[in-house]
């Protein structure tokens, strides 16, 4: 893989805090992230003939590709690419996704890549996805294109992520858990300079209707969005003509 010094820098973070990270995100988000990948795999494109193919990037341990396997059996084949060979470590010797996998008698795969240059066919995949992943991701216009060059047409992207909250009242009591909660609390079960990172990161995200506006202009259509938590989560769908 050819790196940014950015996402080298991910990269090592995410190999440091692998081993914790599910632990985590459970216990941060109050298991809300659980009934949010929920969410995603409900608005997977129906796939009639059971053979639906699906593409999520940075799926770490793969949280969105068990979710999948569990509440879509349409489709067969599910393939997950990460920069973290760490997180893909954990994620191929997780025991409940080997489980879910093989009772819904689907194809699994972990693969080590970049966001920006996946290494895979174009036009192959009925739907990509990537959760809370995105703000990761140096240059996320280029992902964004990576995702449209291997959905067949028709197919469909999902990106569930942090955005910027509506209510201001919202706002700063987000902003204060982000920046004094979590990495407190990160630090004490994990790596406190990860969870201060990774709260920052959110900043970086532009707005909502700034980003459906990127999506438009790639070349997705019928944009729509799910929102959490005053807009502080959204879940973006959008299709590839």
């Amino acid at each position: 893989m050819r790196l940014s010094e950015k996402s080298k820098n991910v990269q090592d973070m995410f190999d440091k805090i692998a081993d914790r990270y599910d632990l985590l995100n459970r216990l941060l988000s109050a298991r809300q992230d659980v009934r949010w990948r929920k969410a995603l795999a409900q608005k997977l494109p129906a796939q009639a003939d059971r053979q639906g193919v699906l593409y999520d990037v940075a799926c770490g341990t793969g949280d969105v590709m068990l979710t999948v396997a569990k509440l879509r059996a349409d489709y067969a084949q599910i393939r997950g690419f990460d920069i973290s060979f760490e997180m893909l470590r954990k994620g191929e010797s997780r025991p409940d996704l080997g489980k879910w996998i093989r009772k819904a008698n689907a194809r699994c795969s972990f693969t080590q890549a970049s966001a920006e240059a996946l290494p895979a066919e174009p036009a192959s995949a009925h739907a990509v996805t990537i959760a809370f992943g995105l703000r990761n991701v140096d240059n996320r216009e280029q992902a964004l294109r990576e995702m449209f060059r291997v959905l067949k047409p028709g197919g469909r992207v999902l990106v569930l992520e942090f955005f910027q909250p509506h209510s201001t009242l919202f706002a700063k009591a987000f902003d204060f858990y982000f920046t004094n909660v979590l990495p407190k609390v990160g630090g004490l079960i994990s790596d406190r300079a990860a969870y201060q990172y990774l709260p920052a990161s959110v900043g970086s995200m532009p707005s909502a209707e700034a980003f459906a506006q990127t999506l438009r202009e790639i070349g997705f259509i019928n944009i729509t969005q799910q929102m959490w938590l005053s807009g502080a989560t959204r879940l973006f769908v959008a299709d590839k003509p």
